[in-house]
């Protein structure tokens, strides 16, 4: 069974590298906050030169060397130290959006790239409410069930729900770095 869930997660991760890859600069260290199961992070570092640096504020990898864990959804890293930051379907979690976007303005040099979910309408939101419940909730229970992951506490409930129609506009402000919003089709 653990073989199977190792094998969704790499698929998701290949087809997630091909959207990103086009943004990713061509040298340095990067940042990948919300990294999750390092799944994302081991595609980069495995099919780039690329050094991936991983955050998250529970340590959920069963790829990888793990995340540096944040506190208060504060990034441990110096000032403008990396050549760029993901954000993979991330921005639903933290309690102040603007705050960790901040926090990426501080450690980022380049721009910030972000894969998000989003919906149109009410159909649309009940279907990303049950993603969300399925690649979060219950993968996270999964996980533990199988015991790829060993954690109590699921980190992984929503704050928000974004829609499609505003929400790059949303995060485009004064103050706010430089935001790369990558769509389905895989363009910025």
């Amino acid at each position: 069974m653990k073989w199977m869930a190792n094998i969704v997660m790499e698929r998701r991760a290949r087809a997630l590298f091909l959207r990103v890859s086009p943004h990713l600069p061509a040298a340095g260290t990067i940042a990948d906050v919300g990294s999750g199961t390092g799944h994302n992070a081991e595609q980069i570092r495995h099919r780039t030169a690329l050094i991936v640096n991983e955050y998250d504020v529970a340590d959920l990898h069963w790829a990888g060397p793990g995340p540096t864990l944040m506190p208060h959804e504060s990034v441990p890293a110096h000032d403008h130290c990396f050549a760029s930051l993901l954000l993979l379907f991330v921005l639903q979690y933290p309690e102040s959006v603007s705050r960790l976007l901040l926090e990426a303005r501080r450690v980022t040099q380049g721009s910030v790239i972000v894969v998000q979910s989003t919906y149109a309408g009410a159909l649309g939101l009940l279907v990303l409410r049950i993603r969300e419940f399925v690649w979060g909730q219950l993968a996270f229970q999964l996980a533990a069930l199988m015991r790829l992951i060993r954690y109590d506490y699921c980190p992984l409930r929503p704050y928000r729900f974004l829609l499609d129609e505003n929400y790059s506009k949303s995060f485009v402000r004064p103050g706010l770095p430089s935001v790369r919003f990558v769509n389905r089709g895989g363009q910025a």
